[in-house]
């Protein structure tokens, strides 16, 4: 990972790393709507980059298994059979609050 970006993601508050772990979120639900694997893949693994960068801030030593279950589901969800029953609702939901929280 690129340490300039590493630097700048540690300095964003937790409830922004995840707004912008979001957007890479949606991206990848838009895409699996168009029916666009290869696109819904890529975005939905930036997403669990990021969420892995947000793992290795020590800000959110706190937060680990929250951010580590979000790995699990987005695998599952995107990439695996959906054993969790997510939907494109219950992404949003939850990343949208981070969204408006930073606002």
């Amino acid at each position: 990972m690129d340490q300039g970006l590493k630097a700048k993601w540690f300095e964003m508050p937790i409830e922004m790393q995840i707004s912008n772990i979001g957007s890479e979120v949606n991206r990848a639900i838009n895409w699996k709507n168009r029916g666009n694997d290869k696109r819904k893949e890529g975005f939905c693994l930036k997403a669990i980059d990021y969420l892995s960068l947000s793992m290795e801030d020590p800000k959110n030593i706190h937060r680990i298994q929250e951010l580590l279950f979000c790995v699990r589901e987005l695998q599952d969800y995107f990439l695996g059979v959906n054993y969790y029953n997510t939907n494109d609702e219950t992404l949003r939901k939850y990343y949208d609050a981070f969204i408006f929280s930073t606002n």
